[in-house]
């Protein structure tokens, strides 16, 4: 992947808060988008979406849209449950087992990340990750099986916004 100059970040909440800033410090381009229409208008020259809305009418819509574009990084942030919605609807709307398997999701480097600026660092650090080429060599919370956050009780963590 080419030098990460745009990442579009998609919903909103503590952890887009968190991670908008963090963009920018990398040296990249942030921006954001909490609506359908203002995600595929950013696509143009997007490199990375990290997917932070948990919304029905945005988030599968918005893969889609980066899948269709082809834009080289494509993450998304939510539980298993949520995960299994939208790779449903994904299905249902045309998307290819094979297009999906390049959207890493949930997003993030497995470091443990429970508070939005914590979970902000381990998405960044995924980015940076497959950016240079480490992306296999990581643990990210999308390879390992199980709990999400295996500290709590099944059903029990709560999603910090979005």
């Amino acid at each position: 992947m080419a030098d990460i100059a745009n990442v579009l970040v998609v919903g909103e909440g503590p952890v887009a808060s968190a991670l908008a800033p963090m963009i920018s410090a990398a040296g990249w381009q942030a921006r954001t988008a909490t609506s359908l229409d203002q995600a595929r208008d950013a696509l143009g020259d997007t490199d990375a979406v990290v997917v932070v809305s948990h919304h029905e009418g945005l988030d599968g819509p918005a893969i889609k849209a980066a899948l269709e574009k082809g834009t080289p990084y494509i993450g998304a942030m939510g539980s298993r449950k949520t995960q299994t919605r939208r790779r449903e609807w994904l299905l249902e709307n045309g998307v290819t087992e094979e297009a999906l398997a390049v959207v890493r999701a949930p997003i993030g480097l497995d470091i443990g990340a429970d508070e939005p600026g914590e979970i902000a660092v381990s998405i960044l650090a995924e980015i940076v990750a497959v950016r240079r080429g480490a992306g296999a060599t990581v643990g990210a919370v999308s390879e390992r099986s199980g709990p999400i956050h295996p500290d709590l009780e099944p059903g029990t963590a709560t999603c910090p916004g979005g």
